[in-house]
């Protein structure tokens, strides 16, 4: 009996050592897969541009047509959009996938210009071959849980981040890839960013939210 009781004690030791790194693998695995679709995301904006005078795919912002989406109008310079579009570590990637949506949001920076009240484009980054260091700016982030999934939610609102760091929780998940529950302001854990010049780079979310408290618009075309 006693045996048994010390093979069961170390077996629950082994348990809790490995437990902890089977977990981190798991995420790991995940973010890697996320980062490969990003990749490939932003492959299909490249070629996007190179087909429409250089400008980046719109979004729904101002009308309800979901085809002129970048999810839609990208699709045909992608293999496997269905695939690409959801991250296997997005808690809502199967409800996204069913209402159209995507894991993943464009910089508002780039797909929607800014306008007057009349109308009249005040501000446009829409011609993506014209930013001076696309090594420096971010194209598309990982999505927040929080969002619906539907196809209508597809663009950040990057032009109020200026406001702080709630503002940026609602609209990207900067911890998206981490192990165990989010810290309460979700500045554990890290998330993928997609840069216009098509790599993309894991950055933890501690190191967005002291940018965003610098008054740096980690969105701001560079």
């Amino acid at each position: 009996m006693i045996e048994l009781l010390v093979v069961v004690a170390i077996i629950a030791i082994l348990a809790g050592l490995l437990l902890p790194s089977l977990a981190a693998a798991k995420s790991r695995a995940r973010q890697s897969s996320c980062l490969s679709g990003l990749r490939q995301v932003g492959l299909g904006i490249q070629m996007y541009a190179d087909d429409n005078r250089g400008l980046f795919p719109e979004t729904t912002h101002g009308i309800s047509d979901t085809n002129r989406s970048w999810l839609a109008t990208v699709r045909p310079y992608l293999a496997n959009t269905d695939a690409i579009r959801l991250c296997p570590a997005d808690p809502r990637r199967n409800q996204r996938m069913t209402n159209g949506g995507a894991s993943y949001v464009p910089n508002e920076f780039l797909a929607v210009d800014r306008v007057d009240p009349f109308g009249r484009v005040i501000e446009s980054f829409r011609r993506i071959d014209q930013i001076t260091s696309p090594a420096e700016t971010i194209s598309v982030f990982e999505i927040a849980d929080s969002k619906d999934p539907g196809a209508f939610n597809d663009h950040t609102h990057s032009r109020n981040w200026t406001k702080g760091w709630d503002a940026v929780l609602d609209d990207i998940q900067p911890d998206r890839h981490r192990t165990g529950a989010a810290s309460a302001d979700h500045s554990s854990g890290s998330a993928n960013y997609l840069y216009l010049c098509g790599h993309v780079v894991q950055v933890r979310a501690a190191t967005v939210k002291s940018r965003i408290a610098r008054g740096d618009n980690i969105a701001m075309p560079r």
